[in-house]
């Protein structure tokens, strides 16, 4: 877990120190532990490197230190990196990694689970190793199988490796795309970094030349979709495209290639039973739980009391060698509380069993901060309070929590997949599973609310002729593109989709930044390739069947969990009081109105977004990043000082030490 940054001159010039240096500084908040350079040559494949003023003690005895007035001539390649140490903590786990043999050099940040296997298969094979990381496995494995050697990888990463016997850079991204790798093309040079922030210490982009892309901005505000598409908001800064790797070269970006796809055919009832279903489903899960429990630091669970992560935390309750630390929130109106449920499921587990009180209020404060951080819009002010709850789990001693996360996406556990499913149901001619459906469907008995969710979906999807169309808001003023939308024309598409675009790209983009501002490593067990390898090829009527979603999951853990645990019918996922929240924050709200300025919406109808924090979120991140008015955020911040001074938190954010935008 650390951060990575890059420039490659595709013509040859030397590499200015002071670019690295900027590029890394601005993600120093990934990893304090250690910090590193080098310098390439693409002609002679000679090299230099660097340590940095946060590099351990052994780095700095054993390389002089990056200053911007050093001599790079000839050097036409610079990476740079962040470290966090989580796994083989001494310096031998310093990047740039230099394999023994000189054949390679990486910078790299993610975690590779199973690093152990590698390095056993690949000790067979002759391979040599001279630390315990995770990092020497990846170098080796390139070595043995070369770019193939991604697809071998279960993890996640974001990696830069320069192959000196070739005299190339190859970029690779994990699967999913949970860690980040951005890129921009500018004056000659490819550039390359963990967050967008990175890039934008690029001498072309300093000057004030940053725009909107308007497609992307377009897509949020009319839809809620971000990173679904590899653009930003930043006009021609791009993100590497998940499940891929690449050379930077001349023909970036068109060279890419990829390595793995999620399963588009599911599987006939007839092919796996149930039982045989449940079964290897709970020995994957199993394995996931099991190979992301390997750390060299403290790990915790969180817990909210859901199917999802419930699952989690028993799994790991019967497999880890000490007993699992478990942490839930608590919050203080009855309806937003899930810590109950929680309570309960940790009672009847041998868990060491925690409950964290975030202070919702202060979800305005270091405003200026947090979207710098974020550096495009985000969905909620709950970010924010998941990055309190983190602070406080990372001052109990914390360097790694696990999530349930993917488990809704995955099995089906959203509300709108319920009329695809029964779409899917009559056109196989399934009329008493569509019944069986409709007269259990567990979310009827949640109230009104959900079941007018239900009659709009059917309206959209069932009715063809009348259908229901997703009407562009009159406030927004960007030009729809022409030729795009966003079907859901069946269930399969659905799934697919909210796994590949429109919902767990975003996701998993999001958490890393908010996780990493503090730094903390989140790992999510049911997104292990191999579980959404089986589960995206599991039959259909699997998922959601006699009214109840994420069905196969609640068969599989029904002799893992309690019986009110597995089929529980109130589903809430992770609780905030979105509408409190707005309501008291009336003051701040009309302030940002009043004067942020920005030309894509029509503020004279601000009656109909002022509460969606969509477009709030947007407003704020034009008027940092476009407009510079830091003059804003200073006002808002000191309106919520007023009404709830900042807490005062046991372990403060990195990203707020070191927090200047200039």
């Amino acid at each position: 877990m650390c951060g990575i940054g890059g420039v490659v001159d595709l013509e040859k010039r030397a590499v200015e120190p002071e670019t690295l240096l900027l590029m890394s500084k601005a993600i120093s908040h990934r990893g304090t532990d250690d910090e590193g350079y080098i310098l390439i040559s693409t002609l002679t494949s000679g090299y230099r490197t660097y340590a940095g003023e946060d590099s351990v003690l052994e780095i700095k005895g054993e390389m002089p230190v990056l200053n911007k007035g050093a001599n790079t001539g000839g050097m036409d390649v610079g990476l740079c990196h962040r470290r966090f140490s989580i796994i083989d903590l001494s310096f031998r786990g310093h990047q740039p990694f230099m394999d023994w043999e000189k054949r390679c050099s990486i910078v790299f940040n993610g975690e590779i689970f199973n690093y152990l296997e590698l390095r056993e298969e690949l000790e067979r094979r002759g391979h040599k190793f001279f630390s315990s990381s995770d990092t020497e496995v990846i170098a080796e494995a390139y070595k043995e199988w070369g770019p193939d050697s991604f697809g071998l990888l279960n993890g996640f990463w974001a990696i830069a490796l320069f192959d000196f016997k070739n005299s190339s850079l190859i970029l690779s991204r994990d699967r999913l795309g949970k860690k980040p790798l951005y890129w921009t093309k500018k004056g000659g040079r490819i550039y390359f970094a963990s967050e967008i922030k990175a890039i934008l210490q690029v001498p072309e982009l300093k000057r004030g030349t940053v725009k909107v892309n308007e497609e992307v901005a377009y897509y949020w505000l009319e839809y809620g979709f971000r990173d679904f598409i590899d653009a930003t908001f930043f006009d021609d800064i791009y993100s590497l495209p998940p499940a891929s790797w690449t050379y930077v070269d001349n023909d970036f970006p068109n060279n890419m290639r990829f390595y793995w796809g999620i399963p588009e055919r599911r599987m006939k009832e007839r092919e796996i039973p149930v039982d045989e279903a449940s079964s290897r489903l709970k020995e994957i899960i199993k394995d996931a739980v099991k190979i992301r429990l390997r750390a060299d630091v403290p790990w915790s669970i969180e817990l909210s009391g859901g199917l999802d992560s419930s699952s989690i935390v028993a799994i790991a309750s019967q497999i880890a060698q000490n007993r699992p630390h478990v942490i839930t929130v608590r919050f203080p109106e009855e309806e937003w509380n899930e810590e109950p449920y929680a309570r309960s499921i940790a009672q009847n587990l041998n868990v060491d069993y925690h409950v964290i009180d975030p202070p919702i209020a202060n979800a305005w404060q270091q405003l200026m901060a947090f979207t710098y951080l974020h550096e495009e819009p985000y969905h909620s002010p709950n970010l924010r309070v998941f990055q309190l709850y983190w602070s406080i789990m990372r001052s109990q001693g914390t360097k790694i929590s696990l999530q349930g996360t993917g488990g809704d996406e995955l099995f089906a556990g959203y509300n709108y997949y319920f009329p695809l499913a029964l779409i899917d149901g009559v056109k196989g001619f399934d009329i008493t599973g569509v019944i069986k459906n409709l007269l259990k469907w567990t979310e009827y008995r949640q109230g009104v609310h959900a079941n007018m969710r239900l009659i709009f979906y059917f309206l959209r999807t069932l009715l063809p002729w009348v259908r229901v169309k997703h009407r562009f808001k009159n406030f927004i003023r960007i030009k729809p593109p022409e030729g795009k939308g966003i079907p859901f024309k069946s269930f399969q598409d659905a799934l697919l989709s909210d796994m590949t675009r429109t919902k767990m790209r975003y996701w998993l983009l999001s958490f890393d930044k908010n996780s990493m501002g503090i730094p903390i490593e989140v790992r999510s067990p049911l997104l292990d390739y191999r579980v959404v390898d089986f589960a995206m090829s599991l039959p259909l009527s699997y998922l959601i069947k006699d009214g109840w979603h994420k069905w196969i999951l609640r068969k599989t853990m029904e002799d893992v969990l309690p019986k009110d645990v597995v089929w529980r019918e109130k589903k809430m996922g992770f609780p905030f009081p979105y509408e409190r929240f707005i309501s008291e924050s009336n003051e701040i709200i009309n302030l940002i109105m009043k004067e942020a300025h920005n030309p894509y919406l029509d503020f004279s109808r601000q009656e109909l977004f002022r509460d969606n924090w969509y477009v709030i979120s947007f407003i704020l991140w034009y008027e940092l990043f476009i407009n510079r008015n830091q003059n804003l955020f200073t006002k808002i911040e000191l309106l919520a000082n007023n009404r709830n001074p900042s807490p005062s938190l046991p372990y403060t954010p990195q990203y707020l030490r070191e927090f200047s935008f200039s």
